[in-house]
């Protein structure tokens, strides 16, 4: 769905809510024989209210961060501002009857424990293992007068016959094989069993299986062609030769691998590889396998060399593959887990976030919600860790959440995020050290001294980033996968070695999230997943300039609240007036500047 159409939908929700409600709900005093009027339009009076009111204020429905005393449009979409009416001290709690949660689709349910991290899927292939790799070559020289086995791909068993050959030295071995023998019965002499099984041992070099030879001392007869059996079993992937061709001694012939177990060969970049190693399990997706279905590999080695003119690793793992049922060359996905935390845990839908934290709606009593603040840890696309503001004891508004928060907004005049006026807004401490930012907010960075051909270097990577954004503004996918691919070959053009000790660790943390982003954007055409993916590349690039600067160019940090499903995000520009790269055209100038980076 369109996200402006969201919006006015969302809009037009909260007034049938108003609709479907007398007046504002409020919780009354024992013995209060108060009644609201019938026609009643929900804003609150002090004659028949049990809380007093303390002002009116305005804001704008689509941008409930405007907030003003006076009337007027606001700054960002040109709307008429609302008047909104503060109450007192249960100003942040919400009453809905179940009617009206059912219309807005609030599901309430207690807060779960669990394990979530974040995951880098690498794209990979499967190929054939080489350690189970085998060649069947010419024992002797000749011509092939019969091939059994003609096709590449076709599986084979030890034992069955592969060509039969016509060889004169073979014959003339097989000659002198059956004068050793009358010798031997003959003379009845130890030197000349000695030389019979001489004669023997060299047709066996030759390839003859002990039951021809045996054959051949029965029958007493020279065999002009000779059937060759194949040494292993495995599925031919190479044929060399065809009927009546001479071939010499050693000539390959055929080549075998055994398909019971391949490699999956996947992509690392330099921040990925410290999340896996030798001997790690690793989850494996075959595309084309049945939706869902995970393999599990063995990590059996990492390249400890960049693939030459790349930023890359090559890391190969082991699939078990009974019965051949996966092929080389079929192309799969490795799911690299990172940074797995245990805790609180709740659905994304669950959280109302800008950029100056984030909420969840906490019920209080049937049908009454009251917000509070919490902060975030690890998060996928689904879910996210709670690492304060929760006890673990609540029962929280898993869906319906921006709803209830533009309720509280409209109705109320609040803001749950910045305000300091209610205990319901309050978070819960919680024994959790060191927890992980929440993403996009603009945590700190550490500063450090680069060398100028470093700052060169990274301006380069800071304008071509400029042709992205413009192609996400455009709201053109295929000229952002393009500008993607550009900007990941100049940030491959990135001298890391030039940095040292701690800049230089930092600058892998950073590289590895601008690589990811990139990754994504040029494997991608869907727009929105663009605009996600351009979000964490985007991240990236502002952490290494804050952290290390870039020669004399203007960088302007701007921020749009309503990005990314209302998670709020940010990007960097070289002018000041806002052009969107979350929304293009259809809300361009939404947002503001953040910070102007010096």
């Amino acid at each position: 769905m369109i996200r402006g159409g969201f919006y006015q939908a969302a809009a037009l929700l909260l007034l049938l809510l108003s609709a479907c409600q007398p007046g504002e709900q409020t919780k009354s005093e024992p013995g209060d024989s108060t009644q609201v009027a019938a026609g009643h339009t929900g804003h609150s009076h002090a004659e028949d209210s049990a809380e007093p009111t303390t002002g009116t204020t305005y804001t704008c429905p689509m941008h409930p961060q405007i907030v003003q005393d006076a009337p007027g449009t606001c700054p960002i979409c040109g709307m008429d501002l609302v008047s909104v009416t503060k109450t007192g001290e249960k100003a942040t709690e919400i009453m809905l009857s179940s009617s009206q949660m059912q219309l807005a689709n609030v599901t309430v349910r207690p807060v779960s424990s669990g394990s979530i991290g974040n995951s880098s899927v690498l794209n990979a292939r499967l190929a054939a293992d080489e350690r189970l790799t085998d060649v069947i070559s010419s024992r002797v020289a000749g011509r092939i007068d019969r091939l059994y086995v003609k096709e590449i791909g076709k599986p084979i068993r030890k034992g069955q016959v592969l060509y039969e050959i016509y060889s004169e030295p073979l014959l003339t071995q097989q000659q002198e094989y059956l004068l050793a023998v009358r010798q031997a019965e003959e003379l009845k002499e130890p030197r000349y069993e000695v030389f019979r099984r001489a004669a023997e041992q060299k047709l066996r070099l030759y390839g003859m299986t002990s039951g021809q030879i045996a054959q051949l001392g029965k029958t007493r007869q020279v065999q002009p062609r000779i059937p060759f059996l194949a040494p292993v079993g495995g599925t031919v992937t190479e044929l060399t030769v065809s009927e009546g061709q001479y071939v010499g001694e050693g000539a390959l012939l055929y080549r075998l691998v055994n398909l019971n177990q391949l490699w999956v060969e996947a992509e690392l970049y330099a921040g990925e590889a410290r999340f896996v190693k030798v001997g790690d399990a690793v989850p494996v997706e075959v595309v084309g396998n049945e939706a869902g279905q995970r393999l599990s590999a063995r990590v059996a080695f990492i390249n400890p060399e960049y693939r030459a003119g790349s930023q890359v690793l090559v890391m190969r793992a082991v699939l078990p593959n009974p019965g051949g049922r996966y092929q080389p060359g079929q192309q799969a996905r490795v799911l690299l887990q990172q940074g797995v935390q245990r805790g609180l845990t709740l659905p994304v839908d669950a959280l109302v976030r800008a950029g100056e934290g984030a909420v969840v709606f906490v019920q209080t009593g049937e049908g009454t919600f009251q917000p509070r603040r919490v902060k975030t840890g690890a998060e996928t696309d689904q879910q996210v860790a709670i690492t304060s503001g929760l006890t673990g004891e609540e029962t929280v508004a898993m869906s319906g959440a921006y709803l209830l928060y533009s309720e509280l907004i409209l109705k109320k005049g609040i803001n749950p995020i910045t305000a300091e006026v209610s205990e319901g807004v309050k978070s819960t401490p919680t024994t959790e050290a060191n927890p992980t930012p929440a993403p996009n907010t603009g945590g700190a960075t550490a500063s450090h001294t680069a060398p100028d051909a470093f700052k060169k270097q990274l301006t380069s990577v800071y304008e071509a980033s400029l042709k992205l954004t413009e192609a996400l503004v455009a709201s053109n996918p295929a000229g952002a996968k393009s500008a993607a691919v550009n900007v990941e070959k100049t940030l491959a053009g990135v001298d890391m070695l030039l940095l040292k000790g701690q800049a230089h660790t930092d600058w892998m943390t950073y590289l590895n999230a601008m690589n990811e982003g990139l990754k994504t954007l040029r494997n991608i055409g869907d727009l929105e997943k663009q605009r996600t993916a351009y979000a964490e590349f985007e991240d990236g690039l502002y952490r290494s300039i804050k952290a290390y600067g870039i020669t004399d160019k203007p960088v302007y940090r701007q921020y749009c609240p309503m990005a990314l499903n209302n998670k709020g995000s940010y990007w960097l520009s070289d002018e000041k007036p806002i052009r969107n790269p979350y929304f293009g055209n259809m809300m361009l100038t939404c947002g503001e500047t953040k910070e102007e980076i010096k």
